[in-house]
């Protein structure tokens, strides 16, 4: 006997589906108005100041008028201050795409065989902060008794010391050899899937291995090396700590410090809108760096040369270039030692002195038990612990709710909440911790450690969201649909189902956040009190007291913490990558 109507189980999947609609709506609206507030207040703040003919910090101005921007560009300084930035952007940009991208080529296209050591150090520099990496370069190049100067002037018997720290070529100098390991693991990946094929076919038809490079090999790799200068590019006209650290020592100013320094006057009024107009105007030459980007990224189709049809990466043998390559890396690697190495020395030394045999006898751990000991410094360290787990977890948080909402909804919520979670990847962090300052400037939240929370989970939401939403797509909403239907609600769904099967994905976006929230010095010296000072405002705060050895020890203990965090990850991705490669094939 057939069934009757009524018991049909037509109703329950139109019930489910009701059910479904209304948790995303909701889910959608509270995500978009989290959005909104986090992203949205601090930027038109920022415009609003800036069009403000009085230059207070107000959402409501009394009137609107381009002032600020004509006094941005009138000062005679203007040129310089544009100068110095490109010439920054330009020279910086160039030293690590030379450098990355040489130690990427020797590491996927040889049999180098140091290519596991490279990966290695390269993947555990990102436990250096910048600014611990400069303040390590001032005590070897630091003109007066920097320990590189000294040396040289030792061994040449040099009236003056040859290097100067505080100069715009050594701030290039710095911040490309810093920036450098970013390349190679953004280029390495482009260079890694080059075919061979190619190469070879050029070269049976008679040209040499300079000709097949200049005319195959670098035009395939064009748009991959362009996407990552631009990006590069972006990443060095928003950097704050190198040119902090040396530049304003040197008289060097760049679009990044001179938001700081007119936000923070500290003999006079701050210049809040002429800071805004700065500001917006470095918030411009980012979107357009960006929009480049995507661009180039965009166009990149047509030079895909990896296919499933015999596809197979063979490596180059060196022969006689091994040991001219291998001494080279290892330069390098001395290179980006130096700075960590004289942070030890100092730390160990009761004051500054350069490295000598007869100082080997005063050498002591005072300074890290004066250090553990200080009051400032416990605050700091306390702060920096809940600063880190609070961003990291409620970042992470908010990325997967942000992440499902844009992979499952198709509505115009979904894209708008997406839109704006991506907007602070185009937004120079100075400039989102100068609008974050004016937005929150006269409430009870200023001055809190939770201000920089705020602004920290603003910031690394963004990147939290890039790296789960990859792994949302991968899962079918079967999955989901099931758990629905068996009663289970979104957040339980999300609790027992989605989260588990995304979960290293998860866990490296909470362990990057947590690492770069660390390490950050942006938003917390920009947005300093007594009350909220973090691990790495306090390193700033002993280093200007001035007490090298006690600084130098506070750069260790940090660069030691965030390694242990960062080096174990990379280990085990490194290995889970050769693991997932071609199992030693590709060193034929």
């Amino acid at each position: 006997m057939p069934p009757t109507v009524s018991a049909l189980p037509a109703a329950v999947p139109t019930r489910s589906r009701r059910i479904h609609l209304s948790e995303e709506r909701v889910i959608g609206a509270i995500a978009l108005a989290v959005v909104v507030f986090l992203v949205g207040g601090p930027l038109l703040m920022l415009v609003s100041t800036s069009l403000n003919p009085s230059g207070e910090a107000t959402l409501m101005p009394a009137g609107v008028a381009a002032t600020n921007y004509l006094r941005a560009f009138s000062p005679p300084d203007t040129f310089t201050l544009i100068a110095n930035t490109a010439f920054y952007t330009a020279g910086s940009v160039v030293i690590a795409l030379v450098v990355g991208s040489s130690l990427a080529w020797l590491t996927e296209r040889t049999d180098f065989r140091l290519r596991m050591l490279v990966r290695l150090i390269v993947f555990a520099w990102l436990a250096v902060p910048p600014f611990v990496s400069a303040l390590g370069w001032i005590q070897l190049l630091n003109p007066g008794n920097g320990a590189i100067n000294v040396l040289l002037r030792t061994l040449f018997d040099l009236p003056a010391s040859p290097l100067n720290v505080y100069s715009l070529q050594a701030m290039i100098f710095v911040t490309g050899i810093s920036m450098s390991p970013t390349t190679f693991i953004m280029i390495s990946g482009v260079i890694g899937n080059m075919d061979h094929r190619l190469e070879s076919a050029a070269q049976v038809h008679g040209a040499g291995r300079m000709v097949a490079f200049r005319r195959v090999t670098l035009p395939l790799l064009t748009p991959g090396l362009l996407a990552v200068a631009i990006f590069q590019a972006m990443v060095v006209v928003q950097m704050f700590d190198i040119p902090f650290a040396i530049g304003l020592t040197a008289r060097v100013p760049v679009m990044s410090t001179r938001i700081y320094a007119l936000a923070t006057a500290a003999d006079a009024k701050p210049e809040y809108g002429l800071a805004a107009a700065f500001g917006v105007v470095l918030l411009a030459i980012a979107i357009l760096l960006i929009g480049l980007y995507l661009r180039i990224t965009r166009v990149s189709e047509r030079f895909r040369v990896v296919t499933g049809k015999g596809y197979r990466p063979v490596r180059q043998k060196l022969g006689r270039a091994r040991i001219p390559a291998t001494v080279l890396v290892l330069l390098y690697f001395l290179v980006m030692l130096l700075p960590l190495a004289i942070l030890l020395w100092n730390s160990l030394l009761p004051y500054y002195q350069t490295p000598s045999v007869s100082a080997l006898a005063k050498l002591t751990l005072q300074n890290y038990r004066h250090v553990g000991s200080e009051p400032l410094i416990t605050r700091a360290f306390w702060n920096t612990i809940v600063l880190v787990l609070s961003t990291a977890t409620i970042s992470m948080g908010l990325s997967i709710v942000v992440s499902w909402i844009s992979v499952r909804s198709k509505a115009a919520l979904g894209r708008a909440t997406t839109v704006l979670t991506f907007a602070p990847i185009a937004i120079p962090q100075i400039v989102f911790a100068f609008a974050i300052l004016l937005l929150y400037l006269r409430t009870p939240l200023y001055g809190s450690l939770a201000v920089i929370i705020v602004a920290h989970i603003t910031i690394f939401t963004a990147f939290g969201t890039r790296m789960v939403s990859s792994s949302m797509l991968q899962l079918h909403h079967e999955l989901e649909n099931a758990a629905k239907v068996s009663g289970a609600s979104w957040l339980v769904t999300m609790r027992r189902v989605v989260v588990p099967l995304i979960f290293p994905q998860v866990l490296n976006g909470w362990l990057w956040i947590a690492t770069h929230s660390a390490r950050d010095l942006t938003v917390p010296i920009l947005l300093m009190t007594s009350s909220n000072v973090v691990l790495a405002s306090a390193l700033w705060t002993i280093w200007e007291y001035p007490n090298i050895p006690e600084a130098s020890a506070l750069a260790v203990m940090m660069v030691v913490g965030l390694m242990v965090i960062v080096v174990p990850l990379q280990i085990w991705s490194v290995r889970y990558a050769d693991r997932s490669g071609s199992s030693g094939k590709d060193d034929r």
